[in-house]
């Protein structure tokens, strides 16, 4: 009887492990952790439903930020998600735009709802408006941020530590908060911001940049201008190559294709980038719709044909001389990433110097025109 029963408790106790060792592994990564894409770190549950893992450090890079929760540190199944610090992730999203901080993280593998619970003790505060709360990030415990907001018209107040008495007021979109009131929010996607210790508040269109070599590259986001919060404008002068438009400077979302100068941009994470051939445009973007148009400014232009115009050194701290061949230079711009004209004059000689000294190190471009024609150059100084 004995030997019977040991029997049962070690099949039992062998069923257990069994029973756990069927739970999916979920990890979380990202260039926001500390391991960043390269390795999970394995999330813990007792039910192969809420998975946790606490005192997560979030520390953000300049490049490749973010993090996604992902399957059996594999890419066949990942999660990610536009939001944070909480949210519904998909499947294949893009990276959960994280805040640096200490967190205790949540994951539920059936809704795919995630939290991050900031673990630095912090007061709370909600944005709440209709049945919907919105949780703000701090890494201060005084100035409290949401990013890219979608908000219905109606009345918002600022929640803190869950009490029933919201702050507000009559101003919008900008103003001080007082006890008891709300604010009449206009129906659009805000970066919103609540400082706790003066009340101040105010709601800002999202950013809309453009991010490319054909722009000025891929680590400089060149901010367009909107009076509406739904359709961006900007004045380009591209020296040609890809480029795609974003949101907050980040991928969550981006808008990318194949069709120039004018398209609809797609925000799937593999979208194309969009070919941005050589020239000025007034550029035109809608965050709705994600249609944009490249309109040229300089197609009546005729440009330098068979003609190879040459600048060097290039990048250079002091000079950049240009060649023009068998044209003549008649005058050169040189425009900074902001669309400013930093330096022109007028010549009448093939080969030229600009004197770069002065100019602050950055991405210039240089509109070189001879005759009817005009050529743009994109240049750096060091």
């Amino acid at each position: 009887m004995m030997k019977r029963l040991l029997l049962v408790v070690t099949v039992l106790i062998a069923g257990t492990f069994t029973s756990f060792a069927q739970f999916d592994n979920i990890g979380l990564l990202g260039g926001s952790t500390a391991t960043g894409w390269t390795s999970d770190t394995d999330m813990m549950t007792t039910d192969g439903v809420i998975y946790t893992l606490n005192d997560v450090v979030i520390t953000v890079p300049d490049v490749d930020p973010g993090v996604k929760f992902r399957k059996d540190d594999d890419w066949t199944e990942n999660w990610g998600g536009d939001n944070f610090p909480s949210g519904t992730a998909t499947p294949n999203g893009g990276n959960i735009p994280a805040v640096n901080g200490t967190y205790n993280v949540t994951f539920n593998l059936s809704t795919l709802e995630y939290s991050f619970e900031n673990v630095a003790g912090f007061d709370e505060v909600l944005i709440e408006i209709g049945d919907m709360d919105v949780t703000m990030v701090t890494l201060d415990g005084t100035n409290y941020t949401a990013e890219n907001v979608m908000l219905e018209a109606g009345n918002l107040a600022f929640i803190i530590d869950d009490t029933n008495m919201g702050w507000g007021s009559a101003d919008f979109p900008s103003g001080t908060a007082v006890e008891g009131q709300q604010i009449p929010v206009l129906a659009n996607s805000y970066n919103i911001s609540f400082n706790l210790d003066t009340k101040a508040y105010s709601f800002d269109y999202v950013m809309i940049s453009m991010i490319g070599d054909g722009v000025v590259d891929w680590n400089t986001d060149t901010p367009m201008e909107t009076t509406d919060g739904i359709n961006y404008t900007y004045m380009l002068t591209s020296s040609g190559g890809p480029g795609k438009f974003r949101l907050n400077n980040a991928w969550n979302p981006g808008w990318g294709a194949t069709d120039f100068p004018m398209g609809i941009g797609s925000t799937e994470g593999d979208a194309p980038n969009i070919p941005i051939a050589a020239g000025t445009y007034n550029v035109s973007f809608n965050r709705i719709t994600g249609a944009y148009n490249f309109d040229d400014v300089t197609a009546s232009v005729a440009d330098f044909g068979n003609n190879k115009l040459v600048v060097y050194p290039n990048p250079s701290n002091t000079v950049w001389n240009f060649s023009a061949g068998s044209l003549i230079i008649d005058a050169v711009e040189v425009i900074d990433v902001t669309g400013k004209v930093v330096y022109s004059n007028t010549f009448n000689t093939a080969e030229i110097t600009i004197d770069a000294t002065t100019l602050a190190p950055g991405v210039y471009f240089t509109k070189v025109y001879s005759g009817a024609a005009v050529k743009t150059i994109k240049v750096v100084k060091k």
